[in-house]
């Protein structure tokens, strides 16, 4: 009596790769043995923070035939998953052979913060930009002084997108064309000299300066940067005219210093360049706290921006987790507890109230210091994907 074999199992697909799209559906493709035709798909949902405790909150799966498809699908968001919630999705891609046997899983998560609608964007930033107004910006502004901002970052950091991003949520209008340049990646610095853009607070404006990028903190440009935060510069300077030994006279000194920095410092990098970017925080906060030739420390805070590509991206069970351990690692470095994770809002892009709640926080803070006085004020900005590994 002849004995019938199992049937095989079919290779593992390879080369798994999704893109999200804007309105959150996917682009799906993979590689896979010329044999085999059919392919599932499993879409599993979990709300943020309850992924690894139990089942999914929704769970799809899709078949996909390689004769229609290839090896690619196009899966759109499901109506039943309200996006008004943060979510981690997981994504399982097996093969399936010709007798309905299943490969070993090919798998990818993906997390992201909640969406607001375009009107409840609208209504929150607006809400919030009253209460900044009103609550923190006041007495500042009640005493007839502009407050300057500096932005100040590496090349490719997000420095120019962090200013469009506040010109949007000021405006509560993230339809906005972008006011300041901003350079591809890839591509060479857009920011040759220093630029004005000015954002409406009630019947006053607060000025953020978008500053040439400094990307190694040697000692050269740590000289440059204490320039820009103890005198006045004129718009249009160039990174190359500024030193920390000009005389004041010598800038014709009819403006004041800013009151606050924001440096922008980019997670990617900080994911990728770890040793590179501890440094350059330590070399950055050491300038700030020695400011004016050393005579004030300048009060500092940063925001980490690319907050929805590190979320995206972490193969964590918790990415929310993963994200305030990136922020207590940047604490550490910066020497600073003012950290804020950011996503810089495109045009066009729908909001989040996570992200609006940090980025108004950001200004809370940032305006403490010059309403009690102080001459000079700093923040720190942007750090796009910070490891696991890296922060203790």
């Amino acid at each position: 009596m002849a004995v019938l074999s199992k049937p095989a199992q079919p290779a593992k697909p390879t080369g798994l790769k999704v893109t999200v799209r804007a309105d959150k559906s996917l682009e799906v493709r993979w590689e896979a043995d010329g044999e085999i035709v059919m392919f599932v798909l499993d879409q599993r949902f979990y709300q943020m923070g309850t992924f690894g405790w139990g089942k999914p909150d929704h769970s799809f799966v899709h078949e996909v035939n390689r004769e229609e498809n290839g090896c690619a699908k196009l899966v759109p968001f499901p109506a039943t998953v309200p996006k008004t919630q943060p979510w981690v999705m997981t994504l399982t891609l097996k093969a399936k052979s010709q007798d309905g046997v299943l490969s070993d899983p090919a798998e990818i998560q993906l997390a992201w913060d909640d969406e607001q609608t375009e009107g409840a964007t609208s209504k929150d930033l607006y809400q919030r930009s009253i209460n900044f107004e009103r609550n923190q910006v006041a007495p500042f502004l009640q005493a007839k002084r502009k407050l300057k901002i500096l932005l100040i970052g590496g090349q490719h950091h997000g420095k120019s997108s962090l200013g469009n991003h506040l010109d949007r949520c000021f405006h509560s209008d993230l339809k906005r064309f972008d006011q300041l340049d901003q350079a591809p990646a890839g591509t060479d610095e857009r920011t040759m000299g220093t630029k004005s853009l000015k954002l409406p607070v009630g019947s006053n404006e607060i000025t953020f300066i978008d500053t040439p990028a400094f990307s190694a903190m040697d000692e050269e440009t740590m000289k440059r940067l204490h320039t820009l935060l103890s005198i006045h510069t004129p718009e249009g300077t160039r990174r190359q005219n500024l030193t920390d030994n000009l005389e004041q006279d010598t800038w014709g000194f009819s403006g004041k210093p800013p009151h606050a920095a924001i440096v922008v410092v980019s997670l990617l990098h900080w994911r990728d360049q770890q040793d590179e970017m501890q440094k350059y925080l330590r070399k950055t906060a050491d300038v700030f706290k020695n400011a004016s030739w050393k005579t004030v420390e300048f009060p500092y805070v940063v925001a980490a921006t690319h907050r929805d590509e590190f979320l995206k991206d972490v193969q964590k069970e918790d990415p929310m987790s993963a994200l305030q351990k990136a922020v207590a690692g940047i604490k550490k470095f910066a020497l600073t507890d003012h950290v804020y994770a950011i996503t810089n809002y495109k045009r066009g892009s729908l909001a989040s109230a996570a992200v609006n709640e940090e980025t108004f926080d950001l200004l809370a803070q940032l305006a403490q210091v010059p309403a009690a006085g102080c001459p000079n004020f700093v923040i720190l900005a942007t750090l796009d994907f910070l490891d696991d590994s890296t922060a203790g």
